[in-house]
C-alpha cells in the first residue's frame, strides 16, 4: 500500500509540473503552456499542444504562470520579478518584487517581457504553540503548566528553528519545578536530504539544583521525510557544555548530541503521533549522560487546533547533590500549529 501511495504522490507531482501555466480567454477556453511576452495589445502564448499563439489583450481574462516578468501597467508603474496568479476565474493577482497588485482588466497592462525561467524561493514557515497543564484539588493539591514555542523557516538549502519552553508546576502552593530552555539550530542542507547544523541552547532548572547550562555545537543531520503525512529528521554532532548548580560543582565539558523529531498521521480524523528526543554523553566521565523526551498524541479539534496528550521525560544518570535523576510528566492541553 505504502509503495502505491509514494507512486500515486510522484504521479500527482509530475502533473502538476508538466502543466506551466494557463491562458483563460473570454469564450471560456483555458490553454495550457506559458506566457512568452505582452506586446502591441497582443498576447504571444506557448501553448502545449499548438505551440506558439497569438491572442488579442482584450480577449484575456487571466494569465497563470511559473517564470517571473516584468510588468509595465503605465508610465509610471513598472514593476518587477512578477508571478502572474489567477484566484478562482475572476480575480487576477500580480506577486511582484515591490508589492502585491490587484488587477481587473488585462486590457490595462501595456507590456510584459519575459524574464529566465527562475522561480523565487520564498520562506516557508512552520511551527506550533502550545499550552499543557493539570489542577488536581482535594487530597492532593497540584498545578502543573507548560507552555512551548517552535517555529521553523526555510528557504531554499537554509532553515532556522528556534525553540522556548517553560514549565512551572506548584504543590499546595509551594512551587516544585521551574524549568524553562531557548534553543536556536541553523541547518544548511548540502543535498535534498542531508544537512550541517549548528545548534546554541541554554536551559534552567531551579528543582535540578541547575542555574544554567549553556550548549554550542555543530554537526550532520538527515531529513528522512518533511510532508504532511510524515515528518522525521535526527541529527547529530559535537559539543561543548557549561553547567553551573547551586550546590554542586560546576562542570564543563566535550560531548556529543543526537536529537530527533518525529510526527506521523495515524488516520483520516487527522491523529498525529509524535516524539522528540535529545541525547546528550558527556566526555569528561563515561557514565555522565542524560535523556530528555516528549511522546504523545494530537487530535484536530477546530483548523489547525488540536488537543493534545504528551509524556514528558527526563533523566540525567549522575543527577546534582540532592536532585532526582528522573522527571516525568503527563501533560494534556492544546497546541496550535501552521
Amino acid at each position: 500500500m505504502g509503495k502505491f501511495f509514494l507512486i500515486g504522490i510522484y504521479c500527482l507531482l509530475y502533473s502538476v509540473a508538466s502543466t506551466a501555466g494557463v491562458l483563460l480567454l473570454k469564450n471560456g477556453d483555458r490553454i495550457s503552456g506559458e506566457l512568452i511576452v505582452i506586446a502591441d495589445g497582443q498576447v504571444h502564448w506557448q501553448a502545449d499542444m499548438a505551440g506558439e499563439i497569438v491572442v488579442p489583450q482584450l480577449n484575456v481574462v487571466g494569465i497563470e504562470a511559473r517564470d517571473l516578468f516584468e510588468v509595465e501597467l503605465d508610465a509610471q508603474r513598472q514593476l518587477s520579478e512578477c508571478q502572474l496568479q489567477m484566484r478562482g476565474d475572476t480575480q487576477q493577482w500580480l506577486n511582484c518584487k515591490e508589492s502585491e497588485a490587484k488587477l481587473n482588466s488585462w486590457k490595462l497592462v501595456s507590456k510584459v517581457s519575459a524574464r529566465p525561467l527562475i522561480e523565487r524561493e520564498m520562506w516557508h514557515n512552520t511551527g506550533y504553540v502550545s499550552a499543557s497543564g493539570k489542577d488536581s484539588a482535594g487530597n492532593t493539591e497540584e498545578q502543573d503548566l507548560e507552555l512551548d514555542l517552535k517555529a521553523s523557516a526555510r528557504r531554499g538549502s537554509i532553515r532556522h528553528t528556534g525553540l522556548l519552553t517553560y514549565e512551572v508546576q506548584q504543590q499546595s502552593d509551594i512551587k516544585t519545578q521551574d524549568d524553562r530552555r531557548a534553543e536556536y539550530q541553523y541547518d544548511h542542507f548540502i543535498s535534498e536530504k542531508w544537512y550541517w547544523n549548528g545548534v546554541l541552547s541554554w536551559e534552567r532548572n531551579t528543582f535540578q539544583d541547575l542555574e544554567s547550562r549553556k550548549l554550542i555545537g555543530s554537526g550532520l543531520g538527515y531529513q528522512f521525510f518533511d510532508t504532511e503525512m510524515i515528518r522525521l529528521k535526527i541529527d547529530g554532532g559535537i559539543g561543548y557544555s557549561t553547567e553551573q548548580y547551586a550546590t554542586d560543582t560546576d562542570r564543563r565539558a566535550m560531548l556529543f548530541r543526537e536529537n530527533t523529531d518525529f510526527t506521523y498521521r495515524l488516520n483520516a480524523l487527522g491523529l498525529r503521533f509524535f516524539h522528540r528526543n535529545t541525547f546528550v554523553q558527556m566526555f569528561d566521565r563515561s557514565g555522565d549522560w542524560r535523556i530528555q523526551s516528549e511522546t504523545g498524541f494530537q487530535l484536530p479539534v477546530i483548523g489547525t487546533l488540536t488537543a493534545q496528550a504528551k509524556l514528558k521525560y527526563d533523566y540525567m544518570n549522575i543527577p546534582a547533590d540532592d536532585a532526582h535523576a528522573m522527571d516525568r510528566t503527563w501533560l494534556f492541553g492544546v497546541n496550535y500549529g501552521w
